[in-house]
């Protein structure tokens, strides 16, 4: 994926542009128009192509214009200006372009231009291979007979076109997801504060503003798109007063910056493999992580980096998000009971046993893969002593051979401690194989749920977050009773 649309969208712009070889400049249009990142308007080559297909329809029905729109010989300016005035009324045409007139309306269309939005509408007939072309036809004979229903047509592509984005291109839902945090934003602010900056309670209020207005998002994803929010808004230099009119003006290329940045944030996970998903993928066997323990680490590095700069937020997310999801599969599976919030002490106390046993993780991978090492090499010693300073696990100074080897003897010793499947295993290959592909990620994941406990014992306004717990509670309780008890349909399961 790329550039803010899936494959399926790419294919399409490719068999359109090889097909009318259109240049980069106007290939990159039909991109922009097509997955809605034109400005002011989204919907304006649309409102374009409609009134063009009808002024250039006038003495026809539709299969006429499809073959217009599907002749590559009227691919360029030069071609359209010499072959198409033939096939207009003269009242429809200048030598410039097509001309429409409504009452005291006129629409002018270049023949540059006009290259421009058959392009789009070869892509409307042929997207998702033909698969709108028989209602689009339908539409046209319509808006072809009198009186010539323009409106009606762009409404009809434009719905066409949003159902394509929808399916194909992640960068809608995502600038809605945008718009709508920022509105949020602006709303709650006076002009002495920055629109676009935003702490723990704000996001727990747009959570709750969602939850009142008759939504019942789950709390853990107004926290991804808050994420992603965050994102945007730091690399665009803050946005400031985006909101208002007058103030876009003054941020240069606001909107290019914009549909840029959010076709990065929508196809950036495809470019780099996540913390999170590295340890989702760690193997069952040898059973280095539970499958609790590993929901547990997940649940929390799947929100950087807020678990290091919001850890009031990721501990709702933890606690009152578990119970949000028992109570939504509740109701969608049909079965009673949900979970008591886990306290926010509990959670990082969970945190900590956690680390400790990644710490004992990382010492028998370590163990495995310097096994054979030869300790009295001076130069091995040395590089060995380094990496073990970097994981943490050897801290003093002049850390000599025997100190190296007795502390891999150690850790070897342990493994015959372990009670996990997968740590009996007789070939001492086989478990140090299965480690040296994940040892980095254990490493990174300690280090990450370390941040996340050095974050969480400072005070966020003035008050540690393990100590909002109480309050949260109450908060999050008379929420979930508001969307999924009082609003509960007469007749569901209790």
């Amino acid at each position: 994926m790329a550039n803010g649309y899936d494959e399926r969208c790419a294919n399409d712009l490719a068999n359109v542009r090889e097909s009318r070889h259109l240049s980069r400049e106007n290939a990159c249009w039909l991109a922009r128009a097509v997955i809605g990142a034109i400005r002011p308007n989204r919907d304006k080559p649309f409102w374009d192509m409609a009134h063009a297909l009808v002024a250039i329809g006038a003495k026809g029905r539709a299969p006429a214009i499809l073959d217009i729109i599907l002749d590559p010989r009227l691919a360029t300016p030069e071609a359209i200006a010499q072959h198409l005035p033939s096939m207009v009324p003269p009242e429809r045409c200048d030598e410039h372009g097509l001309v429409l007139s409504a009452g005291d309306t006129v629409w002018k269309c270049s023949w540059a231009k006009l290259a421009r939005l058959l392009a789009l509408a070869e892509f409307i007939l042929t997207m998702e291979d033909f698969a709108a072309f028989p209602d689009v036809s339908g539409w046209l004979d319509e808006a072809l007979a009198p009186p010539h229903d323009v409106d009606l047509l762009v409404a009809r592509l434009v719905r066409r076109i949003n159902l394509y984005r929808r399916a194909h291109v992640p960068l809608a839902p995502i600038e809605k997801r945008f718009r709508a945090i920022l509105s949020f934003l602006s709303e709650s602010r006076t002009r002495d504060v920055r629109g676009d900056t935003f702490d723990d309670d704000d996001i727990l209020a747009f959570w709750s503003a969602e939850i009142s207005g008759g939504e019942r998002p789950l709390f853990r994803t107004v926290v991804a798109h808050f994420i992603t929010f965050e994102k945007a808004t730091k690399t665009l230099g803050g946005l400031r007063g985006i909101a208002e009119a007058m103030s876009l003006e003054g941020i240069e290329d606001w909107a290019e910056r914009l549909d840029a940045k959010l076709g990065d944030l929508a196809t950036s996970d495809d470019a780099e493999v996540t913390l999170a998903e590295r340890l989702a993928a760690i193997p069952k066997s040898p059973n280095i992580l539970k499958a609790t323990e590993r929901k547990g680490l997940i649940d929390v590095i799947a929100l950087d980096p807020f678990h290091r700069t919001r850890p009031l937020t990721v501990l709702r997310a933890v606690s009152f998000g578990r119970v949000q999801s028992a109570i939504v599969n509740g109701e969608r599976f049909g079965y009673g009971g949900t979970p008591d919030a886990e306290s926010y002490a509990d959670v990082l106390a969970r945190a900590k046993d956690l680390n400790k046993h990644l710490d004992r993780m990382i010492g028998i991978a370590t163990a495995l893969r310097f096994r054979n090492v030869n300790f009295d090499d001076p130069a091995v010693a040395e590089r060995l002593a380094d990496w073990l300073a970097d994981i943490g696990h050897i801290w003093g100074q002049n850390v000599t051979a025997a100190d190296l080897r007795k502390q891999i003897a150690d850790w070897l010793e342990d493994i015959k401690r372990v009670r996990r499947r997968g740590f009996d295993d007789r070939d001492p290959e086989k478990l140090a194989a299965a480690f040296a592909k994940v040892d980095e990620a254990l490493i990174s994941v300690r280090d990450e749920i370390e941040r996340f406990r050095s974050a969480a014992a400072k005070p966020v306004k003035g008050r540690l977050p393990a100590d909002r717990f109480p309050e949260d509670r109450k908060f999050f309780s008379d929420a979930f009773t508001d969307a999924y008890v009082r609003r509960r349909p007469p007749g569901a399961m209790e």
